[in-house]
């Protein structure tokens, strides 16, 4: 294990040699040019916001019905006739 630890430096060392080209300048003149996008409310796009304590109340709900769901099934596989 102590061999192969100066091994795990030589990718790095490999990354920091990398010649990564700068991307300022690298865009087309007509980009730099155009105008900023129009900007769009986020209220009128995502809707209404949803009631978390009614969303939590309908979570529960459905957990509890499968609960039960299960319970019932558990019960019916333990008491189910062995061969």
């Amino acid at each position: 294990m102590t061999k192969f630890l100066p091994l795990i430096f030589i990718p790095f060392a490999c990354i920091g040699c990398a010649d990564i080209p700068e991307l300022e300048g690298s865009e087309a003149a007509s980009l730099r040019q155009a105008p900023y996008p129009r900007l769009i409310p986020l209220d009128d796009t995502l809707g209404t916001p949803i009631d978390p304590i009614s969303e939590a109340e309908t979570v529960e709900d459905d957990l509890i019905a499968r609960s039960d769901a299960l319970a019932q099934k558990a019960e019916a596989l333990q008491n189910a006739p062995s061969n």
